[in-house]
């Protein structure tokens, strides 16, 4: 059995621990159950997304165990498809970067636009990825979530960049990030059999597991979902926080 957990809105939000995520995790640690992470927050390498988990929880957790929309991005491209024009902070570069990819700020001479979040979007950014696009590059997004949860509450997410810069190129990307098929090609290579996916997000996390056999599905409402009488998707469970869905989890796997 494998856990896969989202991360902001779920183990965290911003720099806060939630609370109960803890000792919820621990849990799932002593009775044996793999840990993933998954995360379609471009914006950390795996190894930096491992480090501020293992900051918040006290929780051991490897870049290994992290799987980010940047990750999933890489999977689709090749060496053809360099240089790579990006809009992303470390996450993406890191990840082009490692895949053996070179870098380009010329639009002219860019064979691909990664697009992930950014906290630093500037004007000629969007018109630089715009340009590369309209003149044939590939345009690839990390992710299209519009929002994402911090302290403050919801926050622009990589969707709204996306967004901009396809109403200027005239082209709509291809997504890689949960719930598309990079990113369920990219956790099949890791988990094989049974599987619990933890998110806040219906369009996500959710959509994610929907139609994959052996896949599991808990939503939880710390974070975007706010289970507020909406529909909720296909999720096969509706629960407070990750403690509760840690809960069904344990108790799932004592009965098998």
């Amino acid at each position: 059995m494998t856990v896969l957990c989202d991360l902001d809105g779920v183990v965290y939000r911003g720099s806060m621990v939630l609370p109960g995520v803890k000792a919820a995790l621990e849990r799932l640690a002593a009775a044996g159950v793999q840990m993933l992470f998954i995360t379609n927050n471009s914006t950390r390498t795996p190894g930096a997304t491992a480090e501020k988990i293992s900051g918040l929880t006290g929780l051991p957790v490897s870049a290994e165990q992290v799987l980010t929309s940047s990750l999933a991005a890489m999977t689709l491209l090749d060496r053809s498809d360099g240089p790579v024009l990006i809009v992303g902070e470390d996450g993406v570069r890191s990840a082009v970067e490692q895949a053996g990819l070179t870098v380009t700020d010329d639009p002219l001479s860019a064979r691909a636009v990664v697009v992930g979040l950014t906290r630093s979007l500037t004007y000629d950014l969007v018109a630089a990825a715009m340009q590369a696009i309209r003149g044939g590059a590939r345009f690839i997004a990390t992710n299209d979530d519009t929002t994402f949860p911090t302290e403050e509450g919801l926050a622009p997410g990589s969707g709204a960049i996306v967004a901009a810069i396809a109403a200027a190129s005239g082209v709509r990307p291809e997504v890689a990030g949960k719930p598309n098929k990079p990113m369920r090609d990219l956790i099949r290579s890791r988990v094989d059999g049974e599987a619990w996916i933890i998110g806040d997000r219906l369009d996500t996390d959710i959509a994610l597991a929907a139609g994959e056999s052996g896949w599991h599905s808990i939503l939880v409402l710390t974070g975007v979902s706010a289970g507020d009488g909406d529909a909720n998707g296909e999720a096969d469970f509706v629960v407070a926080d990750l403690a509760t869905a840690v809960d069904l989890v344990l108790g799932h796997l004592q009965q098998s």
